[in-house]
């Protein structure tokens, strides 16, 4: 599970069951529906509180932290330049 930092697995997880609930709730039963709105709510106030469940479990399961530093690519190079026009 180390591979992935855990922000990665979060939107593994939130994707997932998103789409496994709305195949519930289209092929079972329409009540499956509120599952994924509790998972809408859950990433809201993710956002919001900067705190998910989620991720506290992930993390206990064994998903390490992500390393900003490491980062390669456009919003690596778009980091450094916000870096940059904050030091000059």
């Amino acid at each position: 599970m180390n591979a992935w930092p855990v922000e990665r697995w979060g939107r593994l997880v939130a994707g997932a069951s998103i789409l496994a609930f709305t195949a519930l709730a289209v092929l079972h039963h329409p009540y499956w529906l509120l599952a994924v709105a509790a998972g809408a709510v859950n990433l809201v106030l993710s956002a919001l509180t900067d705190r998910c469940p989620v991720r506290a479990l992930l993390l206990k399961l064994g998903a390490r932290e992500c390393d900003t530093s490491l980062e390669t690519g456009p919003a690596a190079s778009r980091a450094g330049v916000l870096v940059e026009r904050s030091l000059s």
